[in-house]
């Protein structure tokens, strides 16, 4: 409810007082506005009063249960030279089983059977408002409402019917529910002329048994009219064009005359004045001079009189030419989950604060509830104002605390969406993705706390920014919140990648959400190769946080090409993004088994951490992980499960690049160090795998072939370590198989037992000769430092077909591990010792002889004896 319809509802109330005061002018006249907190006196009313009550806004509030119909009536003889007027509002979409009456003259107690009456009807099968004539259970016509407005959920009427002593009557209509009445149509009927009850009838489905509130009535002498018309609102249509709303329908001659209005700061008189043909009480002014955006006006009216005569004083009226930006009003409050009850209403809520110095009228607007949208009731925000947003079940209690406007199915998730406010013309105002972890508290996430902004300034500040209210309700609805702080955004943006739509269409991605102006702007974007800037820019709402190029020209096979931002783009708080920042993108090409292999897994997380896969591109290829998935595997079955997609956006993988695979990338850069922060995906859904035993496997999206799989194990780890938690695996080398066993390590201590996105700590390239067999390095040191833990052992070979057995000696001839047993070999490759024996303890210092036999099926026999020397630090 805006600020002139409580105006205009503070008037109404003390106009029926006064009507309660003075003496009747005929038997039974009355007036009820249920100021005195009951309808069981002044006047009495009877029927199914157990099922009606008086809420906390004194309103009849029908209070029901299941499908039904209920009445309410009272005692009335008043018939001809009568006014009938009162207020209505039904939550509800009407319908042939959803509707209202008010019995304006009734023969009979019961008006819900046979009568001889008149009634109006709200919730026509137009979805309008209609005077019937009822004889017996026969209904008829007299007047058919001209306007359609019953067809929503939040229908509010202000009716007023008139009938003289002939038999004429008029019925008419102010659907916000003031006293600017819309005449709906007039006739005849003079069959009726005598009265004894005058009623309210509701008929209902389950669902709207408590949906039917009514307020004001009068039934009394025709009110002659004595109060001068008021301005009620200004409505400015473009900088030349203003509608301006009077409180009641205004007199033609002085309406038109254009010397009756001015406007200051030099726009003057209008050039012309126009009647609005539907609303005798709004007038549409032009003028030959443009408002300035941002600069506040005042309308000066004079020597205007209603069609009673009564001449309005001089009056100015305050108005401003604004658009409203993005983040002028923004998503303050979200009250998602209110059960169980801490100490608000058991009703959602999302609470917007204006953050500007002007008034916003809210006009056509929407807001969205994930891919819901709906339309919200027509208002205006003050400046550094709260309005609340509820259900319609829900907004009576809601504005307690403040203006609150009824939302069509409002409806929104415990656990996170995303929430969107929009404009009339879709621009984003305000947006926030929430989730139950925005909370920050596992008790309070599980319902009766809000979830407050903590910095209003800082609209996309996102999980950083917003905390469970500390409020001793719950929530601060319509009230500064209660964790209300400065939280500046002061991080730079970052670009974060590219990739690919088609060969003229591009998608640029960066850390947070962007101002929306700066993305369009396509002379901040220059690729090479003779593409230059793109022809379009076409940010993506409602985020923001990454903006689609249609491209001057089609991008070729084969090329790699860079795209750098030569231009300021700035965040939504201004934080400008480096200048030149700039990334690669190509066409993608298609991957085969082992183009990209798995290179480091945390399956063991430390603490509150989370699992994480490293990947790196061993190809000449640049490939798109947009066609990959993630998943575990079912050794049993043999096949796939927990398979998640890795990116659904795409990401473009160049040759010996590395990335990272997690849920939570934050999670992963705070517990390790990164010098490739950017070389992270954020997985919506990461795949299940044990912390001591599983699979890992990369394969196709769509497609059965796999292109990496990797079975971990407890005996991969080193076991000297005190624990494995936090612990990663890292793969030796890439040329060698995923699944020898020796080319994998546990990450060095040294590098914080983990390297995302980056080389393995323990990685060690193969190293050839024209030796058959080779050791590097000649001394190792297996302490897990990072330097020389891992013995290689490598073989090059003319042919295939050897099979190898690899044992380790020391000094004395003792056998203290058997590397390999029977293993079939390539021509080339390694296998490596981490210094582990047998027993799986760390062997001792000294030299050790490596043993290695191989043999042919045709009974050739090699043997190869080398030696290494296991040392430690002093």
């Amino acid at each position: 409810m805006n600020y002139f319809t409580c105006i205009l509802n503070f008037f109404m109330k003390k106009i029926f007082f006064f009507l309660l005061l003075v003496p009747s002018f005929g038997f039974s006249q009355f007036s009820d506005d249920f100021s005195d907190g009951n309808f069981s006196a002044n006047p009495l009313w009877v029927g199914d009063i157990a099922k009606f009550e008086i809420n906390s806004s004194k309103q009849l509030h029908l209070n029901a249960t299941g499908a039904d119909t209920s009445i309410l009536y009272t005692n009335n003889h008043l018939v001809n030279n009568n006014e009938w007027q009162f207020w209505v509002k039904l939550s509800f979409a009407t319908s042939s089983n959803n509707n209202a009456r008010v019995y304006l003259i009734s023969d009979q107690q019961n008006i819900a059977g046979s009568l001889n009456g008149y009634f109006v009807q709200i919730g026509e099968a137009n979805d309008s408002i209609g005077l019937y004539k009822q004889s017996g259970t026969t209904i008829k016509i007299i007047i058919h409402g001209k306007f359609t407005y019953t067809n929503n959920s939040t229908n509010t009427f202000r009716i007023k019917v008139t009938r003289d002593d002939t038999g004429t009557w008029k019925l008419y209509s102010a659907s916000d529910g003031g006293t600017v009445f819309q005449l709906e149509g007039s006739g005849f009927d003079n069959t009726f002329t005598t009265t004894s009850w005058f009623g309210v009838f509701c008929k209902y489905t389950t669902s709207n048994a408590t949906k039917f509130y009514f307020d004001d009535f009068y039934v009394g002498p025709i009110i002659v009219d004595t109060f001068p018309p008021e301005i009620n609102s200004i409505n400015i249509i473009s900088q030349t064009q203003l509608n301006v709303y009077f409180s009641e329908n205004i007199d033609t001659s002085t309406a038109l005359t254009i010397t009756n209005y001015n406007v200051d700061n030099g726009i003057g008189n209008p050039v012309s004045v126009e009647f609005d043909v539907n609303n005798g009480a709004l007038m549409h002014l032009n003028f030959s001079t443009v408002f300035t955006e941002g600069i506040f006006y005042n309308l000066m009216v004079n020597n205007i009189k209603d069609l009673n005569g009564n001449f309005m004083l001089s009056s100015s009226t305050e108005f401003i030419l604004y658009t409203p930006k993005e983040h002028d009003i923004v998503i303050n409050e979200i009250m998602a989950d209110p059960d169980p009850i801490v100490g608000l209403a058991n009703y959602e809520y999302v609470e917007l604060y204006n953050r500007t110095e002007y008034p916003i009228k809210m006009q056509n607007w929407k807001f969205a509830m994930g891919s819901t949208i709906k339309q919200i009731p027509d208002a205006t925000l003050d400046p550094h104002s709260y309005i609340l947003f509820s259900s319609a079940s829900g907004q009576e209690s809601i504005s307690t605390y403040g203006m609150a406007l009824a939302i069509p199915s409002f409806s929104i998730t415990n656990n996170g969406e995303t929430l969107t406010l929009y404009d009339s013309l879709y621009h984003v105002i305000s947006t926030v993705s929430y989730t139950d972890d925005w909370y920050k508290d596992a008790n309070k996430k599980d319902g009766g706390w809000s979830l407050e902004q903590i910095d209003p300034n800082n609209p996309c500040g996102g999980k950083d920014n917003w905390k469970a209210s500390t409020g001793i309700l719950g929530g601060t609805p319509g009230a500064a919140n209660s964790v209300n702080e400065l939280n500046p955004d002061n991080t730079i943006p970052e670009f974060l990648l590219v990739t690919i739509i088609d060969n003229f269409h591009i998608q640029l991605f960066f850390s947070e959400p962007m101002d929306s102006v700066f993305l369009k702007s396509i002379s901040k974007y220059f690729i090479d190769n003779g593409i230059g800037n793109p022809a379009n820019a076409n940010p993506v709402a409602p985020q923001y946080s990454s903006v689609i190029l249609e491209l001057s020209s089609e991008i070729q096979n084969g090329i790699i090409y860079t795209i750098t931002i030569n231009d300021t783009l700035r965040d939504c708080t201004g934080n400008p993004l480096p200048v030149s920042s700039s990334k690669r993108f190509a066409i993608p090409q298609t991957p085969t088994n082992n183009d990209i292999v798995i290179n480091e897994i945390l399956s063991n997380p430390k603490d509150d951490g989370v699992d994480y896969v490293e990947l790196y591109n061993r190809s000449s290829k640049v490939i798109d992980l947009k066609n990959f998935i993630l998943s575990s595997y079912d050794t049993i079955a043999s096949s796939l499960e927990n398979i998640e997609n890795i990116s659904d956006e795409g990401y473009l993988l160049f040759p010996s690049e590395y990335v990272v695979l997690t849920s939570n990338p934050a999670k992963v850069k705070e517990q390790y160090y990164t010098p490739n922060p950017n070389n992270f995906i954020s997985m919506l859904s990461f795949p299940t795998y044990n912390n001591d035993d599983g699979t890992v496997v990369l394969a196709l999206k769509n497609q059965s072939e796999i292109i990496d799989m990797v079975k971990y194990s407890t005996d991969m780890i080193y076991p000297l370590l005190n624990s494995s938690e936090g612990v990663s695996l890292e793969r030796i080398n890439f040329e060698r198989p995923s699944n020898d066993k020796t080319n994998w390590h546990s990450a060095s201590e040294t590098v914080g037992f983990g390297t995302p996105a980056y080389k393995n700590s323990q990685s060690s390239e193969n190293i050839f000769s024209d030796e058959q067999i080779t050791i590097s390095p000649e001394i190792f040191s297996p302490d897990n430092d990072g330097y020389n833990d891992i013995l290689n052992i490598n073989y090059n070979f003319d042919k295939p077909g050897y099979m190898a057995n690899i044992s380790i000696y020391d000094t004395n001839g003792r056998l203290i591990r058997n590397l390999i047993n029977n293993v079939l070999l390539g021509t080339s490759g390694s296998f490596s010792w981490d210094g582990i024996t047998d027993e799986n303890e760390k062997a001792r210092i000294g030299m050790y002889i490596i043993y290695f036999e191989v043999f042919d099926l045709n009974g050739n026999v090699k043997h190869y004896k080398r030696s290494a020397v296991l040392a430690s630090k002093l």
